[in-house]
């Protein structure tokens, strides 16, 4: 059956897309890849500062979305995973499906940049973390990254107990705030020029092997937070739409792609700032510029 709009993606921006294209009296359906709604609001588990009217952690935000859909009734799939973009406006689907529709809205967001060193995927949930804030306390942790995110889980799990080791590849990207609360914070010890080479243990992290300014070293610890940035999913798009150098899709001030009747929103867009409202708010006008446009 071809909708007149096919939403792939239930995070903020595909959930804004599809509760504006129902309000507007659309025949809309979202398919998600994963096993519910949210997105990587399931790895937030603190309160977000800078969402208007909200003051929920990622997960209540995540299923207060998938409550909006049920009451909406917009028809939602889950686990459907979107394999390539075919001619026509066509998805083809993992498991072999062919869906239709009049228009598309890509709404699949990023995912978490992964270390991919030995025992990265081996001991995650198990010491390896990629989630922001993870419930630790009063251990031995190190943090890899050199952003925001980094600094700042660092310095929430400081403030939580725990001697911090933080490490840096490269020059420090995070904005300068947050590296002076960080030099001026005891629990916290800062490395860069350090690369991890591997995560060690057998049921659960024990140390980190790295490479220090040239130098093997192994620094003892109970956990492991990775926060080295998001690449975009758009793997299974980017042969049939124009893309930057980092895979992220390239839309017009409307979010419409380089394929007639395709748009995007949210994150997969590279927007010049990532957050809840701005996907919200980009599902929100590619559906009014596809009422005007057709």
């Amino acid at each position: 059956m071809s909708r007149e709009l096919l939403v792939i993606g239930a995070g903020p921006a595909g959930v804004s897309a599809a509760l504006w294209a129902r309000s507007l009296g659309m025949d809309v359906e979202v398919i998600e890849g994963a096993s519910r709604v949210g997105g990587q609001l399931h790895d937030i588990h603190f309160r977000p500062v800078n969402v208007a009217g909200v003051e929920d952690d990622g997960p209540t935000i995540a299923s207060r979305l998938a409550a909006q859909l049920a009451r909406a009734q917009v028809p939602l799939r889950l686990e459907v995973r979107a394999a390539a973009l075919e001619p026509g406006n066509r998805i083809r689907t993992a498991s072999g499906e062919r869906l239709e529709a009049s228009a598309l809205l890509i709404a699949t967001g990023v995912r978490r940049r992964r270390l991919e060193v030995p025992g990265d995927r081996e001991l995650e949930g198990r010491g390896v973390f990629y989630a922001d804030r993870p419930a630790l306390s009063k251990q031995d942790v190190v943090v890899v990254g050199g952003g925001d995110a980094a600094f700042e889980n660092s310095l929430l799990l400081a403030e939580a107990g725990c001697r911090v080791t933080l490490l840096g590849r490269g020059r420090a990207r995070a904005r300068d705030e947050f590296q002076s609360r960080v030099a001026a914070t005891a629990g916290i010890t800062r490395h860069d020029g350090a690369r991890v080479l591997a995560i060690e243990g057998e049921d659960r992290v024990r140390n980190v092997r790295v490479e220090e300014q040239g130098r093997p070293a192994s620094i003892a610890a109970q956990s492991v937070l990775v926060k080295i940035g998001v690449q975009p999913n758009t793997d299974w798009c980017r042969g049939a739409l124009a893309h930057d150098e980092g895979g992220y899709l390239k839309v017009d001030g409307a979010g419409a792609t380089s394929q007639p009747r395709v748009w995007a929103a949210g994150d997969v867009t590279r927007p010049s700032l990532f957050g809840v409202t701005v996907a919200a708010g980009q599902g929100a006008l590619a559906v009014a510029a596809m009422c005007k446009r057709y």
